[in-house]
């Protein structure tokens, strides 16, 4: 990678970012400036047909653990007698939420003079952060949120976040001491809009060695190319009475139709949009193979709808059946299956790829998780700003996050990360995040192109369009949103 310093997706990679050397500036003005309380929450109606799905898209989905979200106290008054109290919106419940409150003491010991209350905020429906959007229309907006990075494009557009860029400066942060792929989703337009704290590899690939073993194969050999799980899989799957009760892979369902997308096509070669534009390129011709590839594993063990290998009823990933030879998996997802299958021995490697369009295996990782972001209107952005600053790239800060919450930093000059890269479960995801160049498209409807991966590519899997149809629908239908959203925000 030579894009350590990337501002905007599509600049020249010499030319230089934020850095020590640079002054603290006022920010700018970005799209629309603070919008109205009727226009964001009709913004926020928008997005929600979008966004619908974007926590899937992190990659920081989970199949559930069963815990109850409430019970782990999600919530937490600051500590008395601060100078100055900051409100963060917490959208997670069980252990990433109660974390996040760890966290938040840490920090508050850290220092005598900012308390931190945090506020339980989920996600309504699927995953649109509705609280959100009112507090910030009803100008009682909290002092730090989270987000995608991928929704700087149209969130800054609406003036919803606050630019960094100024803070960022004045403390001698620079892009290029991140992980080059958080740095490049950090920065939208030349300026710095959310911090990655949470950097999820999507994905590194695991495998069943008990099951390769029983099937003939070598246990110790994960495949490398598309080819060697095409082959691997072909014995494994086991199709009875039309139904499919062992299966190789499913790469159809790899956290949904739009992330098993992003991650084959990556993987074949393929390119989402032109970067530093707003241009949808989805039906990318690697980007059509692999869901050509996509369509016919489903169609070896007689279609998606044959998967038998797991009760309507499971709260953990099919993987953990036994059943399903080959998969991706988030991190929380094989730490449950390790903990509660620990008679299930699990290989790890780098993403399989395919050539020409693809060089090495790994390729077709893309970066999920979370950043921190300060909605414009936060009543205490510099207090917040200190926060945001210690999460993300304090040693105390990252360490607190892996420890109490667990997912691999973005900041690459934390200590922390030699503890990650040795650990026997994070250490591939953390290989996975060293090499890694995509993310989900930086375009402002980014959100809704994601809902149209979803809706279209299962389409493709069942048979109700050919690969080439459904992506060529995405692709119509994402521009004709952004013109819309061009238009009218």
């Amino acid at each position: 990678m030579t894009h350590a310093a990337d501002l905007d997706p599509g600049a020249d990679p010499s030319a230089e970012g934020p850095g020590a050397s640079s002054p603290p500036v006022e920010p700018r003005a970005q799209g629309r400036g603070l919008l109205s309380r009727r226009s964001l929450l009709r913004a926020g109606a928008a997005l929600s047909a979008g966004v619908a799905g974007l926590g899937a898209a992190s990659g920081c989905a989970v199949v559930s653990s069963g815990r109850d979200a409430a019970a782990v106290r999600p919530n937490k008054e600051p500590a008395p007698g601060r100078k100055t109290n900051i409100e963060i919106y917490n959208i997670w419940g069980s252990t990433t939420g109660s974390g996040l409150v760890e966290c938040a003491k840490l920090f508050e010991q850290s220092q005598p003079d900012i308390g931190v209350r945090i506020t339980f905020a989920p996600s309504t429906g699927t995953t649109v952060q509705q609280k959100l959007f009112t507090a910030i229309a009803g100008r009682q907006a909290p002092d730090i949120g989270f987000c995608d990075a991928a929704q700087a494009p149209s969130w800054t557009s609406l003036g919803i976040m606050k630019d960094l860029t100024p803070y960022f400066e004045r403390d001698g942060l620079r892009l290029e001491d991140f992980f080059d792929v958080c740095a490049r989703s950090m920065a939208y337009q030349d300026r710095v809009w959310s911090m990655q704290w949470d950097a999820d590899a999507n994905f590194p690939f695991f495998w069943n060695k008990g099951l390769f073993e029983e099937c003939g194969l070598d246990p110790e050999r994960g495949p490398t190319t598309i080819e060697e799980v095409d082959a691997m899989a072909g014995e494994i799957n086991r199709v009875e009475g039309g139904q499919a009760t062992q299966i190789g892979i499913m790469p159809w369902n790899q956290y949904g139709g739009a992330n098993s997308m992003l991650t084959w096509g990556y993987s074949f070669g393929g390119k989402f949009w032109k970067p530093g534009t707003n241009e949808a390129t989805t039906d990318d011709e690697p980007n059509i193979r692999a869901l050509e590839w996509m369509t016919k594993s489903a169609q070896s063990i007689g279609g998606a709808e044959a998967a038998a290998i797991a009760p309507p009823s499971l709260q953990l990933h099919p993987f953990s059946t036994g059943k399903l030879g080959m998969a991706c998996l988030v991190t929380p997802n094989l730490l449950q299956i390790k903990q509660l299958h620990p008679e299930i021995e699990i290989g790890s490697t780098l993403l399989p790829y395919q050539p020409p369009g693809a060089e090495r295996p790994g390729q077709g990782a893309w970066l999920g998780g979370w950043s921190c972001f300060i909605p414009a209107a936060a009543p205490q952005p510099d207090a917040a700003w200190e926060f945001v600053k210690w999460f993300s790239t304090a040693d105390e800060g990252t360490r607190a996050q892996w420890e109490h919450i667990g997912f691999p930093v973005g900041y690459k000059k934390a200590p922390v990360n030699e503890v990650i890269a040795s650990d026997p479960d994070a250490g591939v995801y953390h290989e996975t995040l060293r090499n890694m160049i995509n993310t989900r498209p930086l375009i402002t409807v980014s959100e809704f192109h994601h809902q149209q991966m979803e809706t279209q590519i299962q389409a493709a899997v069942y048979g109700q369009l050919t690969p080439q149809q459904a992506l060529q629908r995405v692709r119509e239908l994402t521009v004709r949103e952004a013109e819309r959203f061009e238009r009218v925000g």
